[in-house]
């Protein structure tokens, strides 16, 4: 069985997902297209072969989020698409009212369905450190967002939407007994209309730099 994200609505789900398999013995696979490129076995091969010396840090960042967050929870009476089973596609997030501020796209930018930029992109950006670095799970976790505004000096405190941008730093203790590796900056950054080039690496949209 091949499966894809998203493909469970919460950590519950996924361990469900996981024990079925184990206990129907299905052959399962959770897809990431990053990994079946050549970039990956061709950086792993590097590493392998001592061709980038010691890596004590990895940055890795992207533009997203390209869809609203940091938004004050919607409001409004909207007919539910047909064809379309809400109850269904809410599965374990309290019930709400359907609005197209979350379906059928913008859902990532929303804590009760989504995970914002980290949890929608890291999985592929990041992927590549777990396939080629000796590590497993982080130790150490700093995160730091901005905060937003309605108005001069009044927070918004817009807590059912993720941050518009993040600055996430992970250390990792390696498993060759080498020491810490410090993932420094899954950075999340947030284009506002023109202001471009405010850091260099924005000429990329996504990318890993080791």
């Amino acid at each position: 069985m091949f499966t894809y994200k998203s493909h469970s609505h919460d950590i519950y789900e996924a361990r469900m997902i996981t024990e079925a398999a184990k206990r129907y013995k299905v052959v399962t696979q959770m897809g990431n297209q990053g990994g079946s490129g050549d970039g990956v076995r061709t950086l792993k091969e590097w590493y392998n072969a001592g061709l980038i010396g010691e890596v004590t840090q990895v940055h890795a960042w992207t533009n997203r989020p390209v869809w609203p967050q940091g938004l004050a929870k919607p409001k409004g009476n909207y007919p539910v698409p047909d064809k379309m089973n809400w109850d269904l596609w809410l599965g374990t997030a309290q019930y709400e009212d359907y609005n197209p501020a979350y379906h059928p796209f913008n859902w990532r930018g929303w804590w009760a369905y989504g995970t914002g930029a980290l949890g929608d992109m890291a999985c592929h950006i990041m992927d590549p450190i777990y396939r080629i670095l000796p590590i497993l799970y982080p130790n150490e976790v700093e995160c730091s967002v901005p905060n937003q505004f309605t108005a001069a000096w009044t927070e918004a405190g817009y807590i059912d939407s993720c941050p518009p941008a993040s600055i996430i730093h992970l250390n990792y203790p390696a498993n060759d007994k080498k020491g810490i590796l410090k993932l420094l900056g899954w950075m999340v950054v947030y284009y506002h209309n023109d202001q471009k080039n405010y850091y260099q690496m924005n000429q990329w949209a996504t990318g890993m730099v080791v």
